[in-house]
């Protein structure tokens, strides 16, 4: 019988030469999956690192924000230094974060370069400095601001890490009000925290403390409307698997009206006219700017709180001044109650329908407003008219002599100016010569004005930068606010940095607050969030 042999055909040739059972290509697959899957692990861990790092940078940055308050508002040089280290550390970490995520932007916003524009004109003026000590020192200051402002834009990605952000600044304002009404009592001691009947606490300054609050005040009206209040959109409680009625009654607005209540009242302890004039200006703004739907609880909230604490503040400085401390906290703790009533009053009438029937009867409501502010004007004028004459007066010439002064300041401000209008005289230029063009004998180490102080130290090129930043500033959340239009929370977050910003900024065109790098520090903040949701 004929053996049968079998040949190779061409399809088999393929099969043996280059198929599947190839071994050859058998590794080359293994190699490739070996290789995707190394890769994808790299990713992961790249992944898992960059989230870690992010999270260590965004707590340091909170850090940061939290604690210059109090290190004696980082006025002095020592503090300021020790800051720019700990940010530079944070910026580190930030930018790790950033390159493991493939993100090597550094700059890419016409805010970014103006920010930055403002400690390199300083550095490039220190070069012709009347004192190049104190040059270095503002160059430090504007690094530290640059620095505060590069990391907020990067590492808040979302609105709940800003108002993560916001909360910070808020803890941190509440804990310098608590410090002033604890100087003020004899319970801590702070140098110069209380002077002549004013709230200075860890400040040291009244007017600067006043701008630190009424912008924390801002952010307090933010954070208790996100809150939510009973019956209105909820909010997760606070604790988890809580008893069932106090879960419904959602303790965060009632924490909040109690911090706002505090910061107000200190607010008010300051005395500070011009805060107190600033605040009042941009609150109204702030009324007419706010989303649909907001501005009547937010009215009722700050009048609700507003009113126990200027009680409750006027008590404890008379209670103080009399050496009745524990008298003092008797009115601080009965505002707090009241306030907290007034939440529940508030919270009460939301549930029953309160807006819908305001709704309804809109005309009577503003004219009950009307009378009330109306009323309180006049019940206001009874109260100073109520006091001694020889008090007035002190008043009106300590006003009117401060008023004089910072007119002088200006003028010679100019007279500097004029001289070394491009550069200026590098960091610390007033205090290093203004005593050469000083149209009388007076001692003040600062312009009293954040912009006069830019022009003379900075000169020209100097004010182009800040006016540069303002201008970019408002542009952006401009596009936003009206980018936003169907997210009212977006809407409120924007417009609350806004008007924290503007009053910051207004309060400092008549004094030198943000030569506090504490409060100087918390508006470059409000920039980068500006910024970073942008």
């Amino acid at each position: 019988m004929a053996k049968t042999v079998l040949k190779p055909g061409k399809d088999q040739g393929k099969k043996t030469s280059g198929g599947a059972d190839n071994p050859q290509k058998i590794k080359k697959g293994k190699l490739e999956a070996r290789k995707k899957k190394s890769v994808q692990e790299n990713k992961g861990v790249k992944e898992a690192g960059g989230n870690y790092l992010h999270t260590i940078a965004f707590w340091g940055l909170a850090a940061l924000l939290f604690l210059p308050p109090y290190f004696r508002g980082l006025f002095f040089a020592p503090e300021q230094e020790k800051a720019l280290i700990f940010a530079a550390v944070i910026l580190w970490v930030a930018w790790l974060w950033k390159w493991l995520n493939r993100d090597y932007s550094f700059l890419s916003h016409p805010l970014d370069y103006f920010v930055l524009a403002f400690p390199a004109v300083y550095l490039i003026s220190a070069f012709q400095a009347a004192n190049h000590g104190l040059a270095l020192d503002e160059v430090v200051k504007t690094t530290l601001y640059f620095t505060v402002y590069w990391l907020t834009s990067r590492l808040v990605r979302s609105d709940q890490e800003a108002g993560t952000i916001l909360g910070v600044i808020y803890l941190g304002a509440v804990g310098v009000a608590l410090a002033g009404l604890a100087t003020a009592t004899g319970l801590v001691q702070i140098k110069d925290g209380f002077l002549g009947g004013r709230i200075y606490s860890t400040f040291q300054y009244p007017n600067a403390l006043a701008s630190y609050l009424a912008a924390a005040v801002f952010t307090g009206l933010y954070l208790w409307r996100r809150a939510g209040t009973p019956g209105s959109n909820g909010f997760n409680p606070i604790i988890k698997e809580m008893p069932d009625w106090l879960s419904r009654a959602k303790l965060k607005p009632y924490l909040y009206a109690a911090g706002n209540f505090l910061l107000f009242a200190v607010l008010l302890g300051t005395r500070s006219n011009g805060g107190l004039l600033v605040f009042s200006f941009v609150f109204v703004l702030y009324l007419i700017g706010l989303p649909k739907g907001n501005r009547i609880p937010v009215f009722l909230h700050i009048f609700l709180f507003g009113v126990p604490a200027f009680v409750a503040i006027w008590r404890f400085l008379s209670s103080v001044s009399s050496g009745r401390p524990g008298l003092a906290w008797l009115w601080i703790i009965a505002g707090f109650a009241l306030a907290c009533l007034g939440q529940f009053l508030y919270s009460s009438l939301e549930r029953r329908g309160l807006f819908q029937w305001i709704a309804a009867h809109r005309k009577a409501v503003l004219t009950g407003v009307l009378l009330v502010v109306v009323a309180g004007s006049i019940g206001l004028g009874v109260l100073v008219g109520s006091h001694g004459e020889a008090v007035k007066a002190l008043a009106e010439e300590i006003r009117l002599r401060n008023a004089t002064e910072r007119l002088y300041f200006y003028q010679d401000a100019i007279k500097m100016f004029k001289e070394r209008p491009i550069l200026g005289w590098g960091g610390g230029g007033w205090e290093e010569a203004y005593r050469a063009y000083q149209s009388y004998l007076y001692y003040s180490n600062q312009v009293h004005s954040h912009y006069f102080q830019i022009m003379v130290e900075a000169g020209l090129v100097g004010l182009v930068a800040i006016l540069g930043i303002w201008f970019s500033f408002l542009l952006l959340t401009h596009r936003l606010y009206h980018g936003a239009k169907e997210d009212a929370g977006k809407r409120l977050l924007i417009w609350t940095i806004t008007a924290a910003s503007v009053a910051v900024g207004f309060h400092a065109a008549i004094d030198f607050n943000l030569s506090l790098s504490a409060l100087a520090i918390v508006l470059w903040t409000l920039f980068g969030l500006a910024r970073g949701i942008g």
